[in-house]
This record gives structure tokens, C-alpha cells and sequence, in this order.
């Protein structure tokens, strides 16, 4: 019986926090060129540009301090890496065949310089590849000691609590009342704070989480606020990192005040 080894696999196993669809919205695109499509320049080259900003996405997603929470999530990334460098490895010998088959049919001439080239790329990214186990294994087995808030309630608790004392949350249900569901507006609490002399509101809006002023509102008959001028923070997760959400909160406050 073949045993796989875990680097290969953490990727393809990564499940997704509960109504995110994150990775189906990046993939899906590439799903449908390797799917529907025959290999042919246009669609191959296509590719081999959607993998090149995808590592450099990963590579600016990774400057921000925030971008992953757990070891466990960074041995996810890691074990998708290396799957990179193990189709990579694979590419640079299939462009020499390619060549090669080209050259058959008289259609290019190449080099013992150009063989050479292709070859130790090959060789230089498969031993890169021989460190997958163990950076791999090394990240997932790091304890995770990360609190993260069970629903969207607990998330705006924390903001608040890291907000300060001046930080008022009003709920708009009893303790342990609140039920997560997959329509995107969390429990409908708020978070009101001062910041400069102007009101803030936090709260989550559609599947996302959003701070106003609370000038830019207007109360409606029932007593209820609709705001405008929103300041979405790009960050969907209903729990999220709470010291994440406030660092934002707070780069927020910075941009517009």
C-alpha cells in the first residue's frame, strides 16, 4: 500500500472557514482553461501567466503581518508551494521534449547550451522540492495557541474589548441567543466609538465588515440607521482576527481623518 506523504496532500485537503468560497473564485478561472480546453499556445502560455501572478500575489499577500493566523495555515501555503516547484519540475522537462519534438520536425535548432539550461533548472527546483517533508511537517506540528472567535458575536466582543472602554457595543439580541447562518450579516450588534471628535460604527455588513461615521447615517422612522459613505475593510471572515480587525479599524481612522 502507497502511503502519501503529507506535504503532497495538506493542500487539497484544506477546508475553507464555513460559507467562504475563496478558493473556488481564484481557481475557477484555471479550472475552465485545464477542463474545457486543449492544450494549445494561446491557453498554455495563458496559464503559465496566471501562475506567475498568482506566486507574486502570494508573495505581497505574505508582506502584511495578518495574512495568516496558525502555523497550521502556513504549512497549507508552504505544501502549496511545493506542489508548485513539483509541477515546476515536471515543466522544464516537458519545454525541453517540446523543443526537441519541434527540432524533429525541423521547424528550430538548438543548443547543448540550451539542453544544458533547461536540464539543471529541472535538477535545481527538484532539490529544492527535497526540503517539502520537512518544512511541511515542521509548520503543521508548531502547537497553535490562536484564539479565534466562534461566530461573528464573539468577533465584535473582541473588537470591542480591544477598542477600549470607550468602545459601547449594543446588542440587538439576549446572551446566547445568537445562531450563525450563511446570509452574510452576522448578529446585527454594533460597536459605536469616538475617535477625533467624530462617532465610528462597526458592525458587519453583507459578508463583510464595515466601519461608518455615524454623521453619514440617517434614522429612519423605526429608529433604525441607514448609512452611507461606508468604509468596508476588505475583510470577510466572521471571525476573523480580532487584533487584525482593529488594526484595520485603526489604518482606516488613519486615512480619513
Amino acid at each position: 500500500m502507497t502511503v502519501t506523504e503529507p506535504w503532497r496532500t495538506l493542500w487539497e485537503e484544506y477546508e475553507e472557514p464555513e460559507g467562504r468560497g475563496a478558493v473556488g473564485d481564484a481557481c475557477n478561472g484555471i479550472r475552465t482553461f485545464t477542463e474545457d480546453h486543449a492544450p494549445e499556445p494561446a491557453t498554455t502560455i495563458a496559464l503559465a501567466i496566471a501562475g506567475a501572478e498568482a506566486a507574486e500575489g502570494i508573495r505581497d499577500a505574505l508582506e502584511s503581518d495578518w495574512a495568516l493566523y496558525t502555523p497550521q495555515q502556513a504549512a497549507v501555503v508552504a505544501s502549496a508551494l511545493f506542489a508548485q516547484l513539483n509541477a515546476t519540475a515536471d515543466t522544464f522537462e516537458s519545454l525541453l521534449r517540446l523543443i526537441q519534438h519541434a527540432e524533429d520536425r525541423r521547424e528550430t535548432a538548438f543548443t547543448t547550451a540550451t539542453v544544458d539550461s533547461l536540464k539543471n533548472a529541472a535538477a535545481a527546483v527538484t532539490f529544492t522540492r527535497t526540503f517539502a517533508p520537512g518544512v511541511v511537517g515542521a509548520l503543521n506540528g508548531c502547537p497553535d495557541l490562536t484564539r479565534l472567535p466562534g461566530d461573528a458575536h464573539e468577533t465584535l466582543a473582541a473588537v470591542a474589548a480591544l477598542l477600549g472602554p470607550a468602545a459601547k457595543m449594543t446588542e440587538h439580541h439576549g446572551p446566547g441567543e445568537y445562531r450563525e447562518d450563511d446570509s452574510g450579516f452576522g448578529c446585527g450588534c454594533t460597536i459605536s466609538f469616538e475617535h477625533r471628535g467624530q462617532v465610528w460604527n462597526f458592525h458587519r455588513g453583507d459578508s463583510s465588515w464595515d466601519l461608518v461615521r455615524e454623521q453619514d447615517g440617517e434614522v429612519l422612522e423605526d429608529g433604525s440607521t441607514a448609512y452611507t459613505g461606508w468604509h468596508g475593510l476588505g475583510l470577510y471572515d466572521t471571525t476573523a482576527h480580532p487584533q487584525h480587525l482593529v488594526a484595520l479599524i485603526r489604518a482606516r481612522l488613519d486615512e480619513t481623518s
